[in-house]
């Protein structure tokens, strides 16, 4: 029998990718009295099964009144390794306190069964074997589900996600066409007139119906007739009318923006699991967060909040960050960073034409990437122009490391 220790500890991926990776028939889960009140072992747990190792029946957590005392973590596990000691022990040292650690390291150093292993921050694609042999590849991929898990966030909506990226993959063309002309008045005006049209009725809600008198003209015929066949509309004299659905109504105010993005991130080769309109929660809690487009890289989960249009009601863009960092603060994960992908010129110095200075400073705080209106449009006349340094390029905007 194979037996896995691992120390319980807020984070949780270390030790969900060595149990990937390691397969144990056995898990022992070490925890203090306070993860316990945390559930952080049953966090863990679900993360593992909702990635496909289901370990709820072959568990044992062995808890501790001091997580502070390498005496008294010796002791605990003393107890369980007599009750298996005829295991091969693989012992996972990089959770827990560092008393625990040091603990657990010292019992197990001089076992000829135990194999002590410990993952880096900086480098979780491997394991670092502590008892002299071979780093171990971790080669699992972390969905944001099982990173979420891990937390103690659900996603709310899996169930709505494949038919809105379904939608949405229909239409990505059509964002990306929007997006090039972004910095366009024409489409500018378009789009803001339908924002209106759409408050005042609530079309994100109901849809709409658009007559000739709302106004909704648009002279380039190119993205006009693209307008028109995406969504069924008739085009008289430049003259959009017709019913939209609350799904195309919220596409054209502002949901083009967070497909787009979404497009360009899923063709990068180190980014896995990128979704869109993410809503998650907190088990009996009410408060939800709705995440435009999530991924994965690094093992590490990447949050994006998208805003176009002129964001009137934040003149200084300072209100968005602050909104974006709340919600990486309250994940309480390390190495979570986030991005503002805006076609507003709210976040632009008017004289340097760079980033606002103090949103600078604010975004390195916050270690959320800006990605900029003249970015945003130079993405998508690189990807409607079928330019093969995209992928390069969107790497480096959104500060992703790339294979070799």
């Amino acid at each position: 029998m194979k037996a896995m220790l691992c120390l319980i500890s807020e984070q949780h991926v270390p030790n969900l990718l060595g149990v990937h990776e390691l397969r144990p028939d056995l898990l022992v889960l070490l925890e203090t009295e306070g993860m316990k009140r945390r559930e952080a072992a049953n966090r863990f747990l679900k993360a593992l099964a909702i990635g496909g190792q289901d370990y709820i029946t072959r568990n044992e957590i062995v808890s501790l009144e001091d997580g502070d005392s390498i005496e008294e973590t010796e002791r605990a596990l003393k107890g369980v390794y007599e009750r298996y000691r005829d295991a091969e022990w693989i012992v996972n040292i990089t959770g827990g306190t560092k008393p625990m650690s040091i603990g657990a390291y010292g019992f197990f150093r001089q076992k000829k069964n135990a194999r002590i292993i410990y993952v880096s921050a900086s480098d979780q694609s491997r394991a670092l074997d502590f008892s002299g042999g071979a780093d171990i590849p971790l080669s699992h991929r972390i969905s944001v589900a099982e990173f979420l898990a891990g937390y103690g966030f659900d996603v709310l909506n899996y169930s709505k996600i494949r038919e809105n990226e379904g939608r949405s993959e229909r239409w990505l063309g059509l964002a990306a066409e929007i997006a090039a002309r972004s910095q366009n008045g024409a489409i500018l005006g378009l789009l803001a007139n339908l924002s209106r049209i759409s408050n005042e009725r609530r079309g994100r809600d109901r849809g709409l119906k658009i007559s000739e008198s709302d106004g909704l003209f648009l002279n380039d015929g190119h993205l006009r007739e693209m307008i028109a066949s995406s969504f069924g509309l008739a085009c008289d004299g430049g003259h959009f009318t017709g019913a939209l659905d609350k799904y195309a109504v919220r596409f054209l105010t502002g949901g083009w923006l967070e497909v787009f993005t979404w497009g360009l991130l899923r063709g990068l080769d180190r980014v896995w699991d990128v979704h869109l309109g993410l809503q998650i929660g907190m088990k009996n809690e009410k408060l939800q967060n709705d995440l435009d487009v999530v991924f994965m890289t690094d093992q590490s989960l990447r949050i994006v909040e998208c805003k176009s249009g002129g964001q009137e009601h934040d003149r200084e863009g300072s209100d968005t960050l602050y909104k974006i960092e709340a919600i990486r603060k309250q994940l309480g994960a390390l190495r979570v960073r986030s991005y503002l992908v805006t076609t507003s010129d709210n976040v632009i110095d008017s004289e340097t034409g760079n980033i606002k200075e103090h949103l600078e400073d604010r975004s390195r705080l916050y270690e959320c990437n800006i990605v900029k209106p003249e970015d945003v449009r130079s993405l998508a006349q690189m990807y409607l122009a079928g330019d093969v340094r995209l992928n390069a390029r969107v790497a480096q905007v959104f500060n992703i490391r790339q294979a070799v």
